[in-house]
């Protein structure tokens, strides 16, 4: 991953294929989704549509609620002007740090990969000197 910062236009462009990754979840959502709406109707018979109905029906809503929260909570830009940025946010997950920028605009915009130490002091620095609070 790449973070740049471009005094002159007051922006930072992140390099990180995360566009890549979020189109290919959102194609296979979609793929889910359809799947789970054409399987029921026209592979299974009455007996099977009990039981593996319900389980298409379950993998039907849960790739809709995916592909909402994808779409609606997720931002994939990689060039961010800073008016757009409120916070550089850090969880732990699995017992990993993981940052992501949260976007005025409400969105996230996940920071991938940091891989190490250096990587997370580094981008912290950087956010810091530009003037983006870290919470």
């Amino acid at each position: 991953m790449k973070i740049n910062f471009n005094e002159k236009e007051k922006s930072i462009e992140i390099k990180d294929g995360l566009k890549t990754q979020y189109l290919m979840i959102k194609v296979m959502l979609i793929f889910t989704l359809i799947n789970s709406i054409l399987f029921p109707v026209f592979v299974l018979d009455k007996k099977q549509l009990e039981w593996m109905g319900f389980i298409w029906i379950i993998l039907g809503l849960a790739s809709v609620i995916m592909l909402i929260y994808q779409i609606m909570k997720k931002s994939t830009s990689e060039k961010l002007n800073l008016s757009e940025i409120s916070s550089l946010t850090e969880k732990q997950v699995f017992g990993r740090k993981r940052f992501s920028l949260k976007l005025k605009n409400g969105k996230l915009r996940d920071l991938m990969e940091m891989k190490n130490e250096s990587d997370i002091i580094e981008t912290k620095e950087l956010f810091k000197n530009i003037g983006i609070q870290i919470s």
